[in-house]
């Protein structure tokens, strides 16, 4: 009798341990991977279990190389309860070594943590994931204003006129002498035609 209750409870002991094993939900991939290095920053981190998860009992932390917290992140499920576990991953962080700390817990009750570690090492250019910026609307043409003349041409210019006129009147005669030299001549020609008219009556006696 001892024999059989001894079996019994060893056979239960064999198919009841293995299912307590696997009862636990475990990390079975992530993306990305543990150990990546990546060109630039992942715009997000999924986190995939063997089993179904309590979507109220997840807690994601963002750690930096030197395992110090950086932030406490929220995650998020598609569709919950479900086996992915998904962390926006913050695009404004600089490169280097990051890790993702979980806690989850799966359908059994039981608490799992662990981390994933990965690096990039260059920041996405936020140009680039903006779409006004990768197509910008074409700028209205400005009216074109009229160019400047050269400040040096147009004094030259200004000093060359002014010679002209300068010119043009040490040339010409002042006409304010005009009329009294006309009347000079006027008495000189006529003093002439009376002394001529004398000389020849003169003559004639």
């Amino acid at each position: 009798m001892r024999f059989w209750v001894s079996a019994v409870v060893v056979g239960l002991l064999f198919f009841l341990a293995p299912s307590a094993a696997f009862g636990h939900a475990s990390l079975t991939s992530s993306t990305p991977s543990d150990g990546a290095t990546l060109d630039t920053t992942p715009e997000r981190v999924v986190l995939t279990f063997s089993e179904e998860l309590f979507a109220d009992l997840i807690e994601v932390s963002v750690l930096d190389g030197a395992g110090d917290l950086v932030m406490a992140t929220e995650a998020e499920q598609t569709p919950p309860p479900g086996t992915d576990v998904i962390v926006p991953w913050p695009g404004d962080l600089p490169p280097g070594d990051y890790a993702v700390a979980f806690r989850v817990v799966s359908a059994d009750g039981h608490p799992v943590t662990g981390q994933v570690n990965f690096s990039y090492s260059q920041a996405a250019s936020p140009e680039a994931a903006s779409p006004e910026a990768a197509s910008p609307e074409p700028a209205s043409p400005e009216p074109a204003s009229p160019e400047p003349e050269p400040v040096e041409e147009t004094a030259a210019q200004e000093v060359t006129a002014q010679e002209e006129v300068t010119a043009e009147q040490a040339g010409a005669p002042d006409s304010s002498l005009i009329g009294p030299l006309l009347i000079g001549a006027a008495v000189v020609v006529g003093v002439g035609v009376v002394v001529s008219l004398v000389l020849l009556a003169r003559s004639r006696q």
